[in-house]
């Protein structure tokens, strides 16, 4: 048969297998915390700081950033300065530009951002700061927040084959 004979064997044996599926990929980055403020200093906010970096290429198709804080002291003693309480995240991609910015100092759930392309391919960088208190005696408040990214790639599936194709 030869090498010529092979070419429309394997067309043959492709024409056999399902087509493909388009599949979409998600990736998440989370950063959570619950502040605890030491009990010999119950007067000092306790600082948290994250930097977390992700690759973007042409298969991301959208990337979107959410954060939100719960408060509860503000509840117990209104007029705390935002200076010692707050989060703050910015989203920072590959060409170094700030795409997103958001500061809580109360209790509050922001509204997703999202970004389509054409996005900046090469690494992206979340930073997140911030400042609480919380007390673990009675429980009765503990500053917390939430800042999740999601980032979503499109990628083809081939039937009988593990894991995912990239174009």
């Amino acid at each position: 048969m030869g090498c010529i004979g092979l070419v429309p064997a394997r067309e043959f044996m492709e024409d056999l297998r399902d087509p493909p599926i388009l599949v979409e990929v998600v990736e998440k980055i989370n950063v959570e915390h619950v502040f605890v403020t030491d009990i010999t200093n119950v007067q000092a906010t306790t600082s948290y700081s994250s930097v977390q970096t992700f690759t973007v290429d042409s298969d991301v198709t959208e990337i979107s950033a959410y954060i939100t804080a719960a408060m509860p002291l503000e509840l117990i003693l209104p007029g705390i300065p935002t200076e010692v309480r707050y989060v703050k995240a910015t989203l920072t991609d590959a060409n170094g530009d700030q795409v997103w910015i958001e500061e809580i100092t109360e209790t509050e759930r922001k509204m997703v951002a999202t970004f389509q392309q054409p996005l900046a391919e090469g690494i992206w960088t979340l930073s997140v700061e911030a400042r609480g208190y919380g007390e673990e005696i009675a429980n009765l408040y503990k500053d917390s927040f939430q800042v999740l990214v999601k980032i979503d790639r499109e990628c083809w599936q081939y039937p009988n084959e593990i894991g995912c194709s990239y174009n």
